[in-house]
């Protein structure tokens, strides 16, 4: 009978920060920002056959959002834009005329204040930028197909440079993005092995041989599967904004890929 929850509107608020000064004798100074926290809403509607039904439909809603726990939202006029979120406070139902009902119900932020894409940039490296429901204007992606490049296969030399796209708005913290994923497959034998991001170096101590395979996800550094951090110096790399120049050092052949979403403001 087309009696049912609607979505009007979805309200994002500027990144909210978390400072940190130095106190002084004159003003403070600041040290340091960090991303906290974003306010987020749903605005929605129901509309109901009679006062009976109304309270069928706000129960419903209520039952609907305590089960679906941690969920993805997007703007309409940006849907490859993701913000993490779950309902997280109480939220009230206006109840204007007999038949409907309207809610703003808060969200809480999980993971990163950030939008992420919704694809990452591997996707970008298998098929390239194409407008199919995976990329959209706005996302800062380039029409160049030379930084579409995501995966590298070395052919020679002791160190080799890669470099690839960051066409977010925002550096990406690789540790703090769990599906983000480095990976690096040997060709030869060697005993350690480097990648350097511009600013940090990650070191692998530990020999490996032809067909070993080295993954950083997130946080776990698997080597064969196996967790290795402890033959690591467990420094994590960051992506820059914009064009990233990174440098490995280490054996002569070698595949490496990186896999990672974008952030947005």
């Amino acid at each position: 009978l087309g009696f049912g929850l609607k979505s009007l509107d979805i309200n994002v608020g500027p990144i909210i920060y978390e400072n940190i000064y130095t106190s002084s004798s004159r003003a403070d100074q600041l040290v340091k920002r960090y991303a906290k926290d974003r306010d987020v809403s749903i605005n929605a509607m129901f509309t109901a056959y009679n006062t009976v039904d109304w309270r069928l439909k706000r129960d419903r809603v209520y039952s609907f959002f305590r089960n679906l726990g941690v969920f993805y939202i997007a703007e309409s006029y940006q849907p490859y834009k993701l913000l993490k979120v779950i309902v997280d406070e109480s939220y009230e139902v206006d109840r204007p005329v007999i038949r409907w009902g309207l809610l703003e119900i808060p969200l809480k932020i999980i993971d990163t204040p950030f939008k992420q894409s919704l694809h990452t940039t591997l996707d970008i490296d298998s098929e390239g930028v194409r407008w199919n429901d995976k990329w959209g204007y706005g996302m800062g992606l380039s029409s160049d197909s030379s930084e579409w490049k995501y995966s590298f296969d070395t052919d020679s030399g002791q160190s080799y440079d890669f470099k690839f796209l960051n066409a977010g708005t925002e550096a990406v913290k690789l540790i703090q993005q769990k599906e983000s994923r480095i990976r690096v497959e040997f060709k030869v034998a060697g005993s350690w092995f480097e990648i350097s991001d511009g600013t940090t170096t990650f070191r692998l101590n530990k020999s490996y041989v032809k067909g070993d395979v080295l993954v950083i996800r997130g946080s776990k550094i698997f080597f064969n599967g196996q967790n290795v951090l402890q033959d690591t110096n467990r420094n994590f790399l960051t992506v820059k904004q914009g064009m990233n120049t990174w440098q490995t050092r280490g054996p002569k052949y070698y595949d490496f890929s990186i896999d990672f979403r974008f952030l947005y403001d």
